[in-house]
């Protein structure tokens, strides 16, 4: 709880960043043992049961009503003294006095007996130096623009001050025009407003750090935290700025207990994070009240995120299932125009990369595969002196070429500006902003990139006292331009890394003669990877998003609105693939001769796509708030919700272009062209009610319901109806718990709540026809339909139901605070094909049933310590959190062998549960073979060398086979998630640091002769070690297939996620230039890694495949300027 003084000046200020592990351990220690257990004056509490404005000489009486202090003053000593507003909550008595007194000529001392003695402070003795003064008037909001009554307004430098009016009104004569305003409240920024001969200002006070997570966002709306009974997190939206990223999402990672982020690629305009809450699945994302995405919004514009993580959740109902992302963006506060422009310059680089080798490993490997399988010198596919040329690289005919090299860069550049404005009165407010973003990629030559502009426009207007509109609108331009082979997951580029043989030539002295270079039938690495050379593939991506409220308050009944919403949002996307042939020669360098080899691609090639997508959502709703006699605090709301979906999509393609110079369809042939469109829609109706209650702020309740109707199912199922509840009981409010001095807040919370899922293929409940079949009927062909196989009118809504259990609790002033969430979930009716059960025979495809069920469960816990120390301030805070899932029903074969059920059988078993081989390093020597009591390669060990793998006989049955199989891994998404938050201020200079972590997943490391790092860990016979990470080169062994621990890793890593450390320029000397904030800062992402897959090369979030494009470690330098 907080008090809020009208002569306070704010004791919280903005947090800041980091140092290390070390420094909160001593600050934390620093904290704890710099109590006391004596109830000393300076520490005792009192509790304000009452809010409401108040005389000093009525604060004295609450203090002694409730200690055994007593005040000794004259009379009428606080007759002028400014009222002191009072917010109910503890507070300590010193700082209660200490506010109450601090802009007045009064000064206490505690005396014996609990006396406390008030007198006047000893005038100092000056000259009078008679002025005009001068007359200044203004309002003082917080950065909504709501007005902030009891604030405190001060001539900088002396006594001379006053608080504002219940409207944030206030009037005040200065000495001169040139003076300095100092504005306070508790809970804000204190802030200098410097007159300048100006008779009216306007003052917008931004919250503290320490405080600006009072107020979250939960489903169509906000509430205090304090009031809040469901699990819901926040971040505040300074931080998601603290480094450069081209998707926020990569922003997230660590911050939040419960969220699961995943970055498998770092490809520019395709690196954004899988995000899962709690281990659900795919969240629902709701931008500004509406369905979308965040990853292409500029994290700038964000004004806060918040996650729902329980029934809070099933206030968006059958989208909600998995959880929900909520995102606000900026809106225009009470204020002068302010103009922001931010910059920022960024370096990208690899962070682990798997490498090919070069021409003089691969000889090498080759030779030594050769020897291993029993060959001998005169037949070794290359002399030992052909190896030493292909390692020296200096003879044209033996080229040594690094296709790494050759297709990175060390470092890509990334660019980022924006610009915005924001202002406004009491009458309309305004949010203006425009971003762009260019991210290059690390492919060295003509490799692609990506470009996204942003627009936005936020204006809240009230037309009257009674009706408020709101009128949003955005727009996004995407620009992704990549090589036609494709750089994505899986993209055939990469297959070419990994193929291209590097005893080939990577150019020659003739630069118009493209180098054969044998890239799996690609003819190289270098050409598909250059777009110039091989053709392109670009996707344009257009948004547009335009929104519509209208709020009017109704007079006769208090607290009551009404509110109508729209939204338009349509998406545009254009994909051309166009690919050019290119010739390909090879060189003899003693005859300078080139003879064409062969060519890539034949003719020239384009397909090229379009996609229109429109989403309408309209809202109405009645909105209810209200307290009764300061006791009963109640809010509700009851919204009628649409969605209307509809897709359009058009399809063509042509090759044996005559000229690659000229990339438009009607350059191609028309013989073989392909051409399709199709379309989609889809609807959905929603019914939601909420009702908030809270009695005397320590008893609250919210219940929610939710009528959802999908067209995805048969009348009769159409609808599902997705109850929830939630309590929350603040215990440190009750008498009972006076004694407890270092407790601040302990509230207890509880919740249940149900959602649905719709996400199955559409209109299973009518029979339908495939029409792409094919029937040749005497010399022709025709084409035909068939049926897609039984209908299911019974299928509906796979039913949802989370609870949660939890305790928030903050100590010693809020300088130690956290919460220890658990929950339990289960899902039913999850769509499923029978497996069991079927007859041996049946003429159609089954349809989906509601079959199979899951749960899941899980804990997240969060601790935290802020204070100062001198003039360091610090925020350190700490989460971790734990999370799995089981199969408690599932529609699968009974089993009769029981080697098969406990490797294969699903129910009541983890769903992530992975099976494979049991190893124990690698054999060492011909004796260890012989001497092994188990036939590890079912030919008798006839296969087995020095150098193959060890595999064990777990069961003990004389053979390794697939009855060995064990559980070897937990999955590839990580159990365990945790960050380490370090925010530290000093004077001007700020520093911020973020460890984030993941543990129990794995990932499927499977090395060879292709990279570098298995070329000089590989098992040799000089270098015979059983714990080498690369068998024998060659090896034939009989070894079982499927997975096996040796390849089988754990990928979990500690991550120096983000660090900046910033600098923000004095107020005297922007005040000399006319700028209200300006700082710069270096920052860099993804650092320092801490993994087992280090020595592998491999990033531990990277995908199961050397096919991808590598995650980014990055360094920045930015600046920002407000005017």
């Amino acid at each position: 709880m907080k008090i809020k003084l009208i002569n306070a000046r704010s004791f919280y200020r903005r947090r800041i960043l980091i140092m290390m592990m070390k420094t909160y351990l001593f600050l934390f220690c620093t904290t704890i043992f710099g109590f006391t257990i004596e109830k000393s004056f300076s520490q005792e509490k009192i509790t304000i049961k009452v809010e409401e404005i108040v005389s000093v000489d009525d604060v004295f009486n609450i203090i002694q009503d409730q200690t055994k202090y007593r005040f000794l003053y004259p009379q009428n000593l606080f007759a002028n003294a400014p009222k002191v507003q009072l917010k109910k909550g503890v507070i300590q008595i010193s700082d209660l006095l200490s506010e109450s007194l601090s802009n007045i000529d009064i000064e206490y001392e505690l005396s014996p007996n609990n006396r406390i003695l008030i007198r006047q402070q000893k005038p100092l003795r000056v000259s009078t130096i008679i002025q005009k003064q001068h007359k200044v008037s203004g309002t003082v909001t917080d950065d909504m623009g709501e007005p902030l009554p009891g604030a405190s307004i001060i001539e900088k430098g002396t006594k001379n001050g006053v608080t504002s009016d219940f409207n944030g009104h206030f009037t005040l004569n200065v000495s001169d025009e040139n003076a300095i305003l100092v504005v306070s409240y508790l809970g804000f920024v204190t802030k200098e407003i410097y007159v300048n001969g100006e008779k009216n200002v306007l003052v917008s006070l931004k919250g503290d750090v320490a405080s600006l997570d009072e107020v979250v966002l939960v489903g169509y709306g906000t509430q205090k935290k304090e009031k809040l009974t469901g699990a819901i997190s926040s971040v505040n939206s300074k931080k998601l700025t603290v480094s450069p990223v081209a998707s926020t999402s990569n922003a997230l990672a660590g911050r939040l207990p419960g969220l699961i982020s995943k970055q498998s690629s770092g490809q520019p305009g395709a690196d954004a994070a899988s995000l899962s809450i709690r281990g659900f699945g795919n969240a629902l994302v709701i931008v500004d009240g509406i369905e979308s995405s965040f990853n292409n919004i500029d994290a700038n514009q964000i004004a806060s995120l918040s996650i729902l993580k329980d029934g809070a959740a099933s206030i968006y109902g059958a989208r909600a299932g998995n959880g929900v992302i909520l995102v606000t963006t900026k809106r225009g506060q009470i204020q002068k125009p302010t103009i922001t422009l931010t910059s920022s310059k960024t370096y990208q680089g690899v962070t682990k990369m798997l490498k090919p080798v070069n021409a003089g490993q691969k000889v090498e490997l080759s030779r030594e595969g050769h020897f291993n399988s029993g060959g001998t010198e005169q037949n070794a596919p290359y002399t030992l002196e052909a190896m030493n040329k292909y390692y020296d690289g200096t003879n044209p005919l033996f080229p040594n070429t690094d296709w790494y090299s050759v297709l990175m860069r060390d470092w890509a550049p990334q660019q980022q500006h924006n610009l915005s404005v924001r202002g406004g009165s009491d009458k309309i407010k305004y949010y203006g902003f425009l971003g762009f973003l260019d991210q290059e990629s690390m492919i060295k030559k003509n490799g692609g990139n990506y470009e996204r502009f942003n627009l936005q426009s936020n204006i809240d207007a009230q037309i009257t006292d009674e009706l408020a509109m709101q009128l949003d609108i955005a727009s996004t331009f995407e620009d992704r331009d990549y090589p036609a082979r494709g750089m994505g997951v899986g993209g055939y580029m990469w297959q070419d890394y990994w193929t291209t043989d590097p005893m080939y030539h990577s150019e020659f002295p003739d630069k118009t003669k493209i180098p054969f270079a044998d890239g799996a039938g690609t003819g190289g690495l270098h050409i598909t990877s250059n777009s110039d050379i091989s053709g392109y593939n670009k996707t344009q991506d257009k948004n547009f998003r335009g929104t519509l409220a209208l709020t009017y308050k109704i007079k006769a009944v208090e607290g009551l609105s009404l509110k109508a919403f729209g939204n338009y949002n349509q998406n545009f996307v254009n994909n051309k693939v166009f690919t050019k042939p290119v010739k390909l020669w090879s060189w003899d360098p003693e005859s300078d001769i080139y003879t064409q080899v062969g060519s890539y691609g034949g003719n020239a090639s384009l397909s090229q796509s379009s996609a229109n997508n429109r989403t309408v959502t309209t809202q109405l709703s009645a909105n209810y708030k209200n307290t009764i006699n300061d006791t009963h605090e109640i809010s509700a709301m009851v919204l009628l919700e649409t969605i209307d979906f509809k897709a359009e999509n058009l399809f063509a393609s042509r090759d044996r272009f005559l000229t690659s110079s000229i990339d438009y369809l009607f350059a191609g042939s028309p013989v073989g062209m392909g051409n399709y469109g199709g379309g989609s829609e889809m609807g959905r109706q929603s019914v939601v009610s909420r009702l908030n209650y809270a009695y005397k702020d320590k008893y609250m309740l919210e219940a929610i319901t939710r009528a959802d109707a999908s067209a995805k199912f048969s009348k009769n199922q159409r609808w599902g109806y997705f109850p929830s509840f939630s309590l929350g009981w603040l215990v440190s409010e009750e008498n009972f718990m006076e004694g407890f001095k270092a407790l601040d807040k302990l509230k207890l919370r509880f919740s249940y709540g149900e959602s649905g899922n719709d996400a199955v293929a559409s209109f299973q409940y009518l029979t339908g026809y495939s029409f792409n079949q094919v029937y040749l009927i005497g010399n022709g062909v025709q084409k035909g339909l068939m049926s897609s196989g039984l209908a299911n009118e019974f299928l509906t809504w796979e039913e949802i139901a989370v609870r949660n259990a939890a305790i928030d609790y903050s100590f010693f002033d809020e300088k130690i605070y956290g919460s220890l969430d658990v929950f339990y979930r289960t899902r039913s009716g999850i769509p499923g094909t029978r497996l069991a059960s079927l007859p041996s025979t049946f003429g159609a495809d089954l349809p989906q049933e509601n079959l199979n069920e899951l749960s899941d469960r899980g804990f997240e816990f969060s601790v935290g310590n802020r204070g100062e120390i001198a003039e360091l301030k610090y925020d350190l805070n700490a989460n971790i959190s734990w999370s799995r899932a089981k199969w408690e029903k599932i529609d699968e074969p009974e089993y009769t062998d029981p080697d098969q059920e406990r490797i294969n059988k699903k129910n009541g078993n983890w769903i992530d549960l992975e099976y494979g081989y049991k190893t124990n390093g690698l054999f060492t020597s011909q004796e260890q073979i012989d001497n092994l009591n188990y036939d590890a390669d079912t030919q008798g060990n006839s296969t087995l060398k020095p150098g193959d793998i060890i595999y064990l006989d777990t069961n003990e049955d004389g053979v390794v086979d697939w009855k060995d199989k064990v559980e070897i891994g937990q999955g590839a998404r990580p159990h365990w998630m945790t960050g380490f938050d370090l925010n530290l201020q000093y004077k001007n200079f700020e520093l911020s640091a973020l460890f984030q972590g993941a543990f129990a997943y794995n990932t499927n490391v499977t090395l060879g002769a292709g990279t570098t790092t298995s070329f000089y860990n590989r098992w040799t016979e000089e270098n015979n070690n059983s714990n080498a990470i690369v068998p024998r080169i060659g090896s034939t062994a009989a070894n079982p297939s499927g997975l096996n621990d040796f390849n089988y890793k754990s990928a979990s890593y500690l991550r120096l996620k983000s660090v900046s450390l910033g600098y923000s320029l004095p107020e005297k000397l922007l005040n000399s230039i006319n700028i209200s904030d300006a700082q710069c800062y270096v920052a860099a992402t993804n650092l320092l890694t801490f993994s087992r897959l280090n020595k592998y090369d491999v990033d531990p979030e990277a995908p199961n495949t050397g096919w991808y494009y590598p995650q980014q470690r990055t360094i920045s330098l930015g600046v920002k300027f407000s005017l």
